[in-house]
């Protein structure tokens, strides 16, 4: 539990070792996904092309762990090329924009080529552990935070006190501009200065791992500060008007979790409770850029399962959060295939029918979610159906909207050759509204190879 939440993606496959001289050593590796998809991801009744999507796409990755010692080491995480359509007899343009595929100019749509994900350094100074960087951070079982090969900016501190290893951070929620300085100007008709001084958003947070008893636990506490020079607190201010100054203090919230995880018999069992103390906004304001619209109190409880069979494994998860909860990244709970899927051209079903069921306009708010699944090998093949509901906890509103959805997948996977397989996966959700006048399912049916190396 330690290893995998605090490490984060440290377990980066090495596939050939460079050595550079003195310099030490590099490990690259990466992968290759290519697949091809048939959808229907908007749940709204559609007619003619609008209906239904094909298409071709593809993901190309490079992975770098780049060691001078055995306690300090840097690692990158590169997107060559993301979700970009395969077309072209000679590879001269692409339908993503027109930029042709052999340039590496930014910018030129095609997901923007050469994309560093994550690059952060590792390392140990006066028996702390430290970490400096773009890095992946996972907390509370991917619940409370989840980086899903994005990363978080900031920098971590780790020791470990006997059977207890703490973690302290800042991490950068958001810079206002690029050089990291806040912006000298005034707002609000004069009324509002903002110094040079002034930070943009911070998140403080202290997490401990250990081992209670039987039980692995987790334990954050999580504090976020909204500085005025944020672009948070821009949207805030830039909508008072300029006759009408707004409050000029700065914006927070908090958040406290607890995840426990033990094994019962041949039970595998992990609960996750979180409390967010919410920023109360006094006004529906759009827009912002600094992860969900905090607003409001609230509370997410979560509880996974998981088992051998005498055929495979099992799963089952079960989760409910309030009207008012806020999670700390928008969208980053990850329970089935059936709701969400990794890789190129990745569709996300239940972001999409919770946007429409208007729940805060994220998955994580304002939910309610059941699921169980299997996972079966045999005969070279590994098969994993879920079955999966999911409803809105509270109606905020009585337009037409989605207040439930029954849901289900079916993945189909074997290797072809050594660290390649062949994927073939397929979902459909079903949507009950309060308006059943312009519903309709929702689904995909996807094959795909996947080559890591």
């Amino acid at each position: 539990m330690k290893k995998s939440l605090i490490l984060g993606a440290a377990a980066l496959a090495a596939a050939t070792w460079a050595p550079l001289a003195d310099a030490g050593e590099v490990k690259l590796g990466g992968l290759y996904w290519g697949r091809w998809q048939s959808f229907d991801a908007n749940m709204v009744d559609e007619t003619g092309a609008a209906d239904t999507g094909e298409r071709y796409v593809q993901r190309l990755q490079l992975k770098a762990d780049m060691v001078a010692s055995e306690k300090s080491h840097a690692h990158m995480i590169v997107r060559v090329l993301d979700a970009a359509n395969i077309e072209g007899a000679d590879l001269g343009t692409a339908s993503d924009g027109g930029a042709a595929l052999n340039q590496v100019s930014v910018g030129t749509n095609l997901a923007d080529p050469w994309e560093i994900r994550q690059m952060w350094l590792e390392t140990e100074a006066w028996g702390f552990g430290l970490k400096l960087g773009n890095m992946p951070i996972s907390l509370n079982d991917k619940i409370l935070v989840h980086d899903d090969t994005s990363s978080y900016g900031g920098l971590l501190l780790s020791k470990t006190f006997g059977n207890v290893t703490a973690v302290v951070g800042n991490i950068r929620i958001n810079e206002d501009m690029a050089n990291g300085a806040s912006v000298n100007d005034l707002t609000a008709g004069g009324a509002v200065t903002k110094g040079a001084d002034s930070d943009d958003s911070n998140l403080w947070a202290a997490s401990f791992f250990g081992k209670a008893g039987i039980a692995d636990y987790n334990a954050t506490l999580a504090y976020a500060k909204l500085g005025q020079a944020s672009d948070f607190m821009d949207v805030l201010e830039t909508t008072c008007g300029a006759t009408t100054p707004c409050v000029t203090s700065d914006g927070s919230n908090l958040w406290a979790a607890l995840t426990l995880g033990s094994k019962f018999g041949n039970i595998n069992a992990t609960g996750t409770l979180v409390y967010e103390d919410g920023y109360e906004l006094n006004q529906d304001i759009t827009g912002s850029e600094v992860s969900n619209m905090w607003s409001k109190s609230g509370a997410l409880g979560a509880l996974r399962l998981d088992g051998a069979t005498g055929f495979g494994d099992w799963n089952a998860y079960g989760f409910v959060s309030s009207q008012g909860f806020n999670n700390i990244s928008n969208d980053n709970m990850t329970w089935s295939s059936t709701w969400d899927q990794s890789g190129p051209g990745g569709i996300d079903l239940l972001n999409t029918w919770a946007r429409g069921a208007d729940t805060n306009t994220s998955a994580s708010e304002n939910m309610t979610g059941l699921g169980v699944g299997l996972k079966i090998k045999t005969a070279g093949w590994t098969i994993n159906p879920m079955l999966d509901y999911a409803a809105v906890t509270r109606n905020q509103t009585t337009a037409a909207s989605w207040d439930s959805a029954v849901g289900g997948s079916l993945l189909l996977s074997t290797q072809i050759q050594k660290d390649t397989t062949l994927m073939l996966e397929t979902a459909l959700i079903n949507p009950q509204g309060i308006s059943l006048t312009n519903e309709d399912n929702a689904y995909y049916a996807q094959a795909g190879i996947k080559m890591t190396f």
